[in-house]
């Protein structure tokens, strides 16, 4: 299902920006109604092209470096369209120097802050934009943006060991892989060419090998062509709507893979909320600005069916207990923060605690990985060991 951006009233008369989901245009300006939000502009998301990805990015580096500046800048008395000035001087990545030229423009236009940077989401995310709408309005700009820099450093350093730790044994498995196939065409033929010689009935294992090591040569277009086939056809499949939520899905139900990810997502979750929360943005809006950052479409759909009952007066935490993908602990713990009206620090708690868990739980499914594949590394050795010396040792049991 396509995304939509838009720009629209609340009923305070704000101007919000953000993403939703709808078949057409026409079905996501019912939506934006249905929320209480009035239309002003709705305009398809335009996907960015491989390069524009590859040369244009904004990292999570520049973007902590840039709300850290902004924030000192700003603090030690400076006006914010000339730190925006002088940013853009500094900047080393064209792409960010351009934003900033553009937020600088707006300024000068007369628009706020928020709204120069909501011009850019593939810098600043919808989550960035409101919690410096709120510092805005509070009159607290420097501190929201030192507390932004904070945050996004700490985000970035969690996502990053969870991947580093995810990464190494898929690593490991390919250069198995690739090891056991450059042996299969280089060192097995010549092998065979000395067995074949000897004319001599060679062992079932050693058939195998021959026989694996023929294939390969032979037909190493068509295993290659193969793979190349398979991993455009996944990548297609999975940008489509049924493709994308399958793999999540999948994320969030398999055994070992199951916690992991629910952790990594729960933590995304309720760092998102309790940053809201703590920035004053309303429950709504934290709800809905929390479900387009999730990237997961069954999140995605849970928060918002949560933000769908809320509106109609529930508590946020026994619509969180329904959800069947959202564990008992966020739910729970989200009723202790509406009780004593201390949501935002309630789930920051939360968080911190999702994201040492689930850092502890990587390690120790990495530190379980590692002897697997020591295992299937000790089998492959074993296997090629007999392969080959059983021919050599019957060769020289016949010689003698």
């Amino acid at each position: 299902m396509p995304r939509y951006l838009y720009k629209a009233k609340n009923n305070k008369s704000e101007i919000v920006t953000g993403t939703v989901r709808s078949d057409n245009q026409i079905e996501a300006e019912k939506i934006l109604v249905r929320h209480d939000l009035v239309p002003i502009e709705i305009t398809p998301e335009q996907k960015q092209s491989f390069t524009s990805l590859l040369f244009n990015k904004v990292s999570i580096k520049d973007k902590a470096i840039f709300s850290r500046q902004l924030a000192t800048m700003l603090n030690a008395g400076l006006p914010l369209t000339k730190a925006i000035s002088l940013l853009a001087k500094q900047a080393k990545n064209d792409h960010l120097r351009q934003i900033f030229v553009d937020i600088y423009t707006d300024l000068e236009e007369g628009y706020n802050f928020s709204s120069a940077l909501s011009k850019h989401p593939e810098a600043f995310d919808r989550v960035f934009v409101s919690i410096v709408n709120s510092g805005e309005s509070t009159g607290k700009l420097d501190v929201v943006l030192s507390e932004l820099a904070d945050q996004i450093e700490n985000d970035s350093n969690f996502v990053g060991k969870v991947k580093s730790a995810l990464y190494y044994p898929a690593f490991i498995l390919i250069a198995l892989v690739a090891a056991a196939v450059v042996m299969m065409v280089m060192v097995v033929p010549k092998l065979k060419t000395m067995f074949t010689q000897n004319n001599q009935e060679l062992p079932a294992i050693t058939k195998i090998l021959l026989g694996l090591s023929d294939f390969m040569v032979v037909w190493w277009w068509l295993v290659l062509l193969v793979i190349v086939g398979l991993a455009i056809f996944l990548r297609y499949w999975l940008a489509t709507e049924k493709g994308s939520k399958a793999i999540h899905v999948l994320q969030i139900s398999t055994p070992g893979l199951k916690n992991i990810f629910t952790g990594i997502y729960m933590y995304r979750f309720t760092r998102t909320m309790a940053m809201l929360s703590s920035a004053g943005v309303p429950l709504l809006d934290a709800l809905r600005i929390s479900a387009t950052v999730m990237d997961n479409p069954v999140y995605e759909e849970a928060i918002m069916r949560v933000s769908s009952q809320v509106e109609k007066g529930m508590s946020l935490s026994a619509q969180l207990l329904k959800e069947k993908y959202f564990p008992p602990l966020v739910g729970n713990m989200a009723a202790v923060g509406e009780e004593t009206g201390e949501l935002d620090k309630v789930l920051l708690k939360v968080a911190q605690y999702y994201a040492q868990s689930t850092s502890d739980l990587t390690k120790a499914v990495t530190s379980l990985v590692e002897p697997a594949i020591l295992l299937i590394m000790a089998a492959g050795v074993i296997f090629l060991v007999f392969a080959i010396y059983m021919p050599v040792i019957q060769m020289g049991n016949f010689a003698g």
